[in-house]
């Protein structure tokens, strides 16, 4: 009796570490204990959620950055609002992250040489746009607008800084996607098919970085309290009004602190609040595995959170029936 439990004992022990070797984490990327002095590139960082992340960056971590921007003005406002001593620690350039390649390109290159010839540390791709429309509402060039920036600046930005990082010999890249790049909403037609791109572009991309000790976060944040969801809500269809209400707003200050921290871990996923966990493990899919618990998570709690997000979804639709009937 005795030698059955010791055997079985032995199986079981036996099992468990051979599913721990099996379903060990792709990759373990050592945490980034200082950001002193480290060189972080954050786009769309004139307002919002880029603006705290580099107020965050300058003031709490002591990191060299470097905002990339559209609007003059507001990079202006922002540089005063930041460092109104002029510090040379933060650079703040006007360049559209969506247009060309080479301009891109040549701001990384002036961003560089300004920060004393450091690499890139950091890329923080945050800049995006937003039309809260139907399809029939959204017009062919708004459409291609949004591909443009959200999309099509993340690639641009990433593929200028991939050259510095390399051979610095190590990397993080952060995409800012959004809960809206993790589960379709009425009136976001636009909006979630570029966000959706990006946890593609990014579970190719770290696969083909892991060697290069590169690597990459996709974040996840719900509605945040920012000038932007302001003037969003302005023309935001009713029906997207209600769906939004069953999720909470954050502050800009909690959603840059979290990116921070994953960034640091290099965790792959960056989420935020229980909805956004439950959404995490649903979504899970094929991407890299960071850690043996966030796996077992995603394991045991995909089949729940399929039927408690399909309630949810009931609830969306509904809203969308009711409104168009």
């Amino acid at each position: 009796m005795w030698l059955l439990v010791v055997l079985l004992s032995i199986f079981i022990v036996a099992v468990a570490f051979l599913l721990f070797y099996l379903l060990r984490p792709i990759y373990r990327p050592l945490f980034l204990r200082d950001l002193y002095d480290s060189h972080v590139v954050v786009t769309g960082g004139s307002s919002g959620i880029g603006k705290e992340l580099a107020r965050q960056l300058l003031h709490e971590h002591g990191a060299r950055v470097t905002i990339l921007a559209r609007n003059q003005q507001r990079l202006d406002e922002c540089r005063q609002d930041l460092t109104p001593n002029d510090s040379d620690r933060l650079l703040c350039l006007s360049v559209d992250v969506g247009g060309s390649y080479a301009d891109v390109q040549n701001a990384i290159e002036q961003a560089c040489h300004h920060h004393g010839n450091r690499p890139v540390n950091i890329l923080i791709n945050n800049a995006g746009v937003f039309y809260a429309k139907t399809i029939d509402e959204t017009t062919p060039d708004e459409f291609e607008q949004m591909v443009r920036i959200n999309y099509l600046g993340a690639v641009y930005c990433t593929k200028a800084c991939l050259p510095s990082m390399r051979h610095l010999g190590s990397g993080r890249i952060v995409l800012v996607s959004s809960q809206a790049g993790q589960l379709g909403v009425f009136g976001y037609t636009s909006y979630c098919a570029t966000k959706f791109a990006l946890k593609g572009l990014a579970e190719s991309l770290q696969m083909e970085l892991a060697r290069d000790n590169i690597y990459v976060t996709v974040a996840y944040p719900p509605d945040t309290d920012t000038p932007g969801l302001i003037e969003e809500n302005k023309t935001k269809p009713r029906e997207t009004q209600l769906i939004n209400e069953t999720s909470g707003v954050l502050s800009a200050d909690e959603v840059a602190k979290k990116i921070i921290v994953s960034a640091r871990q290099g965790s792959f996923a960056c989420w935020y609040g229980i909805n956004g966990f439950l959404l995490a493990c649903l979504t899970s899919g094929a991407q890299p595995v960071t850690s043996v618990l966030e796996l077992t998570c995603q394991c045991l709690l995909a089949g729940l959170t399929r039927l408690i997000i399909v309630r949810l979804l009931n609830s969306f639709y509904a809203i969308a029936r009711r409104r168009t009937m």
